[in-house]
């Protein structure tokens, strides 16, 4: 038995070897450990730094195309790996890797890996795909399915062992990838996790547009204090539902809140919530009638 222990220690490649691996389509273009403790994150994450055990970390790319170029990260703890990998899916229109997500995933045991989706560019910038629709087809799907090919076979060179489970894990625009996956690559992962999937993009990108214009202006807005007023106003009439006060509406299918009731029939008002004393909505809300 130690013996066969010792031929494995042997065998299983150190992490900065996985710079050598080979892919038809695609290159590791770091290999590095990384110590425990803390690992400073680029902006735009939720923080700027985070604790992390001591890990393997590969970077690669990926180039499916000739106007591809899709880069990856897979992060590997060095102990107390779970057997498992989950995959992290972006947000917005993506444009970069979240290692805030891929730290949390792998503080519980995983062997994670996310992608910029195929092109670098802030979340709200889609200027990257005018004229390039191969670069359209990466975000679309391809950039997702590629990630996750490379990313086991790293795992299993890294572990000699594939992972025993599988998961994508995504909300939002990762909601979508999660959906995306499930269609067209359901081989992929073993469980997937849809979390407020984007998936209506002609319905959304409307959405989107027509509330930039209702919103286009300071006196299109309505006040925080109005919307405090409704806010206060629809949890009278449903905050008790299960016999509770709450300060959310448990089943709004079952509110049937009329906001009419609180318009004002005199003077508009703007501070009625700073001022407001027991008087009724209206009446704060509104002047004399």
């Amino acid at each position: 038995m130690v013996a066969e222990i010792a031929a494995s220690a042997q065998t299983k490649p150190a992490c900065e070897n996985l710079k050598d691996l080979q892919f038809p389509d695609a290159s590791i273009l770091s290999a590095e450990s990384v110590a425990a403790g803390p690992f400073a994150l680029p902006p735009g994450m939720p923080a700027k730094s985070v604790d992390v055990p001591a890990f393997c970390r590969v970077r690669g790319e990926i180039k499916p195309s000739p106007d591809s170029h899709i880069l990856f990260e897979v992060w590997m703890p060095t102990a107390e790996w779970n057997g498992k990998f989950e995959q992290m899916g972006n947000g917005g229109l993506a444009g970069s890797i979240n290692l805030f997500t891929l730290a949390s995933a792998m503080k519980k045991g995983y062997a994670t890996a996310g992608t910029d989706d195929g092109h670098q560019a802030a979340p709200v910038d889609a200027s990257w795909a005018l004229g390039h629709p191969e670069k359209v087809k990466d975000f679309g799907y391809r950039a997702v399915h590629e990630t996750s090919a490379k990313a086991k076979k790293i795992i299993e060179t890294f572990y000699q062992k594939s992972p025993s489970y599988s998961y994508f894990n995504g909300c939002s625009e990762g909601g979508r990838e999660a959906l995306m996956e499930a269609q067209r690559y359901p081989n992929d992962f073993n469980g997937i996790l849809a979390g407020a999937p984007a998936h209506k993009w002609t319905d959304l990108m409307f959405d989107f547009a027509w509330n930039a214009q209702a919103l286009d202006g300071p006196a299109k807005f309505i006040s925080q204090p109005k919307r405090r007023a409704v806010r206060e106003a629809a949890l009278a009439a449903c905050g008790e539902q299960d016999g509770v006060k709450d300060v959310f509406i448990k089943d709004p299918l079952r509110c049937h809140f009329d906001p009419s009731v609180i318009a004002c029939k005199g003077e508009d008002l703007d501070n009625w919530f700073d001022a407001r004393t027991d008087r009724s909505f209206e009446e704060n809300l509104c002047g004399s009638a």
